[in-house]
């Protein structure tokens, strides 16, 4: 299999904008009739994450026509998992409401952080938005004692599917704890109380491999997975950062692990020249997208390319 993708350039550099922080990090698209709301986390100096958006002309999708200046979610009340950082995951449309999947956390004492998973409700089609719960939907269990965040759903007839970051441990590299986490995979009847049976969708390649950010389509008969991966040392645009990898499944369950397919490697200089990140997949008017960070886990914006056709 080979998989040819398109780089289409940088959308948004936060940089080069005075109202914006430090990143535009882990993009996640909502489709319009006209437009493309990409929702995306943002920095305050002090380091605490916060959700906006941008909206993109449907039609060109490498230009902005609207920025959003304001996080559409304030951080959870002192005590709760998003206290510190509220990141958007995954967005859909359900009765009338937008539903935006984020990844909440707070920082920690004995490791740096701590992440859960929240919904956020929006009555006006994706501008503002409340808290469906003040508790995070999916949280560290029994099987589970680390880590669960960055979900990516597909709804199939009335069961809702998931597959989602589990943390394995905390690593100890040059002093400082680093995290190490695996994709695994739940379902749902309704979006909100989620059966998990631990089950493991990728292997890793070595014992201190870490992943991130799954996004899944059902595309042409087979569901088609993105990700990143990384290694525990040397990851912060060095030699073990993020690159984008893949796999493919008849079932959403067993996963065949294709990287070297993936045709996307990190570019010869520019924004994604030291690490490719945080992919978000989405079929657009016939064409399957892919939004995308580059270097700096997004402080250099988010782009995208067009996966222009594959072949077995």
């Amino acid at each position: 299999m080979s998989l040819n993708w398109t780089r289409r350039g940088l959308i948004f550099d936060p940089a080069a904008h005075d109202w914006a922080g430090s990143h535009a990090q882990v993009p996640t698209p909502l489709v319009y009739d006209d437009k493309v709301r990409i929702f995306y986390a943002d920095r305050f100096e002090d380091g605490r994450s916060y959700t906006t958006f941008v909206d993109l002309d449907r039609r060109d999708l490498g230009r902005v026509i609207y920025a959003h200046k304001a996080p559409i979610l304030p951080f959870g009340a002192p005590g709760t998992f998003d206290d510190d950082g509220v990141m958007p995951s995954f967005a859909l449309r359900r009765d009338g409401q937008v539903w935006l999947y984020y990844s909440g956390w707070n920082r920690g004492v004995t490791v740096p952080y701590r992440n859960s998973v929240g919904i956020a409700v929006s009555d006006d089609d994706g501008t503002t938005f409340r808290r469906l719960f003040e508790g995070p939907v999916l949280e560290r269990c029994p099987q589970e004692p680390y880590i669960a965040v960055t979900p990516t759903i597909l709804r199939e007839g009335d069961q809702w599917r998931m597959w989602y970051i589990s943390g394995l441990r905390w690593t100890l590299v040059d002093g400082k704890y680093e995290p190490v986490y695996v994709i695994k995979y739940c379902h749902s009847d309704d979006g909100v109380t989620w059966a998990r049976p631990n089950h493991l969708c990728i292997p890793q390649a070595h014992e201190n491999e870490a992943f991130s950010h799954p996004t899944v389509i059902h595309h042409e008969g087979r569901y088609l997975m993105w990700y990143c991966c990384r290694d525990s040392k040397d990851y912060r645009d060095g030699e073990g950062a993020y690159r984008i990898g893949f796999a493919s499944s008849p079932d959403g369950l067993d996963w065949v692990r294709q990287d070297e397919v993936l045709g996307l490697p990190v570019s010869g200089d520019g924004w994604d020249s030291t690490m490719t990140s945080y992919p978000s997949v989405t079929e657009i008017d016939g064409r399957v997208v892919m939004f995308y960070n580059g270097n700096g886990f997004g402080r250099t914006g988010f782009g995208y390319a067009v996966l222009e056709n594959t072949r077995d």
